[in-house]
């Protein structure tokens, strides 16, 4: 079955025991820049950055609903997609029966929601939003 929203790009966002640690690394070492950041959530901040066509986001684990740590590390990062329309997306996906998450309002300013894909990859779908939190 075809979905009527397009989903219009995708980020990874990398979950880092230091935000601000894995920003010097990937400006000094890699040639990244950043793009925008938030140094005051979760345990370390979050970030965009980017480098040519190549974009990532960092966060720290507080950032985010509930991070997966296995050996020490990591190992698994989150896919945020920008589809044209969240809510129809949503909406989509709950009538063909597959769990989501609620589709909620973020204090950073984005209406998303979240799934799992068969391999367990979390996967999250964001669309920009002035709506106000309660």
């Amino acid at each position: 079955m075809k979905m009527a929203t397009k989903i219009k790009d995708m980020v990874a966002m990398l979950i880092c025991d230091n935000v601000q640690d894995s920003i010097e690394f990937y400006t000094d070492v890699l040639g990244f820049s950043v793009v925008d950041r938030m140094d005051t959530v979760g345990e370390s901040g979050w970030a965009s950055i980017s480098h040519g066509r190549v974009q990532l986001m960092l966060a720290s684990p507080g950032y985010i609903p509930q991070p997966r740590k296995s050996e020490g590390r990591y190992s698994q990062a989150m896919y945020y997609f920008y589809p044209d329309d969240v809510e129809d997306l949503h909406a989509d996906l709950q009538q063909r029966g597959l769990a989501v998450s609620e589709l909620t309002a973020r204090f950073y300013g984005m209406r998303e929601f979240e799934m799992l894909d068969p391999s367990g990859h979390v996967l999250v779908f964001g669309q920009e939003t002035n709506e106000k939190l309660d």
